[in-house]
């Protein structure tokens, strides 16, 4: 029988489901708590460097990464990597739709066509 916390509470251990470690995997990701407080809301009984192995097992972190604090700050550098990704090609659509305008503009002013048609040879 699977209880609240996702264990199996027919054995005498704690045998938790791939997707209950799934969750907390993720919701330590977040980065919103601490594995103590992940441990006492998902009620874990393992020490809190089974949140480590977790990570580990389902590929969250590589496996030569010894500490939850390198984890962290490589989770943060990857966060801010994003980051400058998402403003990059929020840049470069804002760049894109301005020569699309700029050569709008000179066709219709110099009555010359700068985009060649899909149908012309």
């Amino acid at each position: 029988m699977i209880n609240r916390a996702g264990t199996n509470t027919t054995k005498r251990y704690s045998n938790y489901s791939e997707e209950f470690k799934r969750k907390v995997c993720e919701e330590y990701i977040k980065g919103t708590k601490t594995k103590a407080e992940i441990k006492s809301q998902y009620r874990i009984k393992s020490s809190t460097s089974i949140i480590l192995d977790w990570l580990r097992k389902f590929g969250y972190i590589e496996s030569k990464i010894s500490s939850i604090s390198e984890f962290q700050f490589m989770a943060k550098r990857q966060q801010s990597t994003s980051k400058d990704v998402e403003k990059e090609n929020e840049d470069l659509k804002l760049q894109l739709k301005m020569y699309k305008r700029m050569i709008e503009i000179a066709e219709k002013e110099f009555k010359i066509s700068i985009i060649k048609k899909s149908d012309s040879k």
